[in-house]
């Protein structure tokens, strides 16, 4: 039977397990932010365990940092939470893009924009839009505050595999509609259920015509067509948006061809 790229990508991670069944995926990414992170650093404290792998955790300031004044935090829980992840990242040995550090900004933006999003990679993050760094073809998703602390203590997650469902998209966008709306046509026509089960992978000319900023957009808001996940093959759009940047790989031949 042909294989999709998502099965592809899947079973190249998979530790043990068999398919219909929870199975134990390798992670190559977890992105933490200062919402769903504290109580998991507070599982391994109380436990005695470390970070497994903490050049694979990648944390930055998200959901508490105000938008006109990023350094007046006012909100007496969003302080303590924000500067709960900063000594967590420090006692922990995890890279931080600290609340107005140039690299600082969205979870789900921070890691394409520094190269840690790229093709091939599972990526997981306590955070539902996890399913955005898809557009890079990778396999991303949202996981829960336990899920985060497996993830920080073994580098890897107990999964089962979901359905896989292939949306194709053709034809030339017209004046003043964009990527949202091709999403949005897509829940209003079919629901906002129709991806429950499922990964969804986008192709066709339309996607392939799209911005990476485009179909960082249709992949994110997957989510709110039900969908776990979504995906989008990798093209020289994709390497390109990751070549030079800061974790983008060495050799980005050998990253390519693989």
């Amino acid at each position: 039977m042909e294989k999709t790229l998502f099965d592809k990508i899947w079973e190249k991670h998979v530790i043990e397990g068999n398919e219909g069944e929870a199975q134990l995926l390798y992670t190559d990414l977890q992105i933490i932010h200062e919402v769903t992170s504290p109580q998991a650093f507070e599982g391994l404290r109380e436990t005695g365990r470390t970070v497994r792998q903490p050049n694979k955790t990648f944390a930055t300031m998200d959901h508490n940092v105000p938008t006109k004044d990023i350094f007046h935090i006012t909100d007496l829980v969003a302080k303590k939470q924000m500067d709960t992840l900063r000594r967590n990242c420090e006692e922990f040995g995890v890279t931080l893009c600290d609340n107005g550090s140039v690299r600082q900004g969205i979870v789900h933006m921070v890691g394409p924009e520094v190269g840690l999003t790229q093709p091939g990679k599972t990526i997981v993050c306590g955070d539902s839009h996890t399913a955005t760094h898809g557009a890079f073809g990778a396999i991303a998703f949202g996981i829960g505050t336990s899920e985060v602390e497996h993830v920080l203590a073994t580098q890897t997650i107990w999964q089962k595999k979901p359905k896989r469902m292939g949306i194709h998209i053709t034809g030339q966008l017209q004046p003043g509609v964009y990527a949202k709306d091709i999403i949005l046509a897509l829940i209003a026509t079919y629901g906002v259920d129709f991806g429950v089960g499922y990964a969804a992978e986008f192709y066709g000319d339309t996607i392939e015509n799209l911005t990476m900023e485009e179909r960082m957009t249709i992949c994110n808001m997957s989510i709110e067509g039900g969908a776990k996940m979504g995906i989008i093959a990798p093209d020289e759009k994709a390497f390109e948006y990751v070549q030079g940047r800061e974790y983008a790989p060495k050799d980005m031949e050998s990253a390519v061809a693989d």
